[in-house]
């Protein structure tokens, strides 16, 4: 029998959107103001959530809840625009987004199909002619890409503000290690060797190493360790934009999304918790190698244990765009907190086409007229003069 989603108890799915007070017209986040503002009589709405603590969550009880209650999310789900009621489909994972035919901003509260909804946010600061301007100085700084790049920031629709899901981590560990530690010494050797065909003995300085076995434990407290959990865009491109200001975290409000897609987790919280552990292992190495000490380290094995581990489940905003370039997809994004763009980038053919020749144009007139600098010192006849100025020999 077919799972249907199961959906919080005494909840609804429902859109929304957040009208002007003044004229009634759609409001949007606008970052500049840090408020609601209405696109048509430019009035300002203050968002004032409540004053909330930004708290911790026990991970064990929540990964123990949501194994408890298995969930099916389905594939699309209909939107109805508030504005022009006209129907869409959308993927499952969207929360937020705008009507595809009149542009009214619309946001649901579409975690009522989720285990867990999001509890704290950081609000878009950088506007999207700031995000342009970005990205006009990243591309411009791109060597040898193409010229069709320009199009992208000349396109407003192209430049996309979204909030993405991520999970921060805390965890204390306790790590149980056994390797070698290694202290380099130097000997003197003599060896033979042939030179000119006599052998001779010579002297070098060859490295070793003494390896004493090692045991040892080490505790590491780690704060606020970063996982995307989104599949929108790659995860190294969702690492590469830390540092985020995660101290000015405020609590969720839907009100911030208006104006701007977002996403519910694509990454499962016991999931996003692997990808942190293997980030904290790596630093815990790092102190492994500092406890064993000496010159060389080796580490034959690590336990690690960890408890007292909570999470945060967080909106961050970014823009970003993708675009297509000789039949292949780039994308870059942008951290709209501190401006941090990163991205791939594709190279134009033809401009490293004409590169090429301008290579070989170069090396190619170097080597000729290096030919014709040897070619003319070759024939330039030798003469000898007498001391007072007669000449009596020419020698080429």
């Amino acid at each position: 029998m077919e799972q249907k989603p199961k959906i919080k108890e005494q909840s609804l799915f429902t859109q929304r959107r957040f009208p002007c007070k003044a004229c009634g017209a759609n409001l949007i986040f606008c970052a500049d103001v840090d408020a609601l503002k209405c696109s048509y009589c430019g009035a300002i709405n203050q968002i004032k959530p409540p004053p909330l603590p930004i708290r911790e969550l026990d991970l064990k009880n929540a990964l123990q809840q949501i194994d408890s209650k298995p969930w099916h999310i389905e594939e699309k789900r209909n939107f109805k625009c508030p504005s022009c009621a006209a129907s869409f489909k959308v993927d499952d994972y969207i929360r937020s987004t705008r009507c595809p035919y009149c542009n009214t901003p619309i946001v649901t509260n579409a975690d009522i199909f989720m285990p867990l909804a999001p509890k704290s946010l950081l609000p878009f600061d950088i506007n999207q002619k700031e995000a342009k301007e970005i990205f006009k100085k990243w591309v411009g700084s791109l060597w040898l890409a193409p010229s069709s790049l320009k199009r992208i920031y000349d396109t407003d629709s192209t430049l996309k503000g979204i909030y993405l899901p991520y999970w921060t981590y805390d965890s204390k560990t306790h790590t149980q290690y056994m390797g070698r530690r290694g202290i380099v010494y130097y000997d003197r050797v003599t060896r033979r060797v042939y030179i000119d065909g006599r052998e001779e003995l010579v002297e070098d300085v060859v490295e070793r190493i003494e390896w004493t076995p090692v045991s040892g434990e080490v505790y590491d407290d780690f704060d606020d360790v970063l996982i995307g959990a989104t599949k929108t865009i790659p995860r190294k491109l969702a690492d590469a934009l830390e540092p985020w200001d995660l101290e000015h975290l405020v609590p969720f409000d839907p009100r911030y999304l208006s104006g701007f897609e977002s996403e519910t987790y694509q990454v499962a919280l016991d999931e996003g918790f692997d990808y942190a552990k293997e980030v904290m292992r790596y630093q815990i190495q790092n102190h492994v190698r500092h406890d064993i000490g000496g010159d060389r380290q080796v580490i034959e094995d690590m336990r690690v244990y960890h408890r007292d581990s909570t999470f945060k489940y967080i909106l961050l905003p970014i823009w970003t765009a993708h675009f297509e370039h000789s039949g292949k997809s780039y994308r870059f994004a942008i951290n709209a907190r501190n401006g941090k763009i990163v991205g791939e980038r594709p190279y134009s053919k033809l401009k490293i086409f004409f590169l090429v020749l301008a290579v070989l144009a170069i090396v190619g007139a170097f080597f000729y007229f290096g030919s014709q600098d040897q070619v003319g010192t070759s024939t330039m006849p030798h003469i000898q003069v007498q001391p007072h100025g007669t000449i009596i020999h020419l020698r080429f």
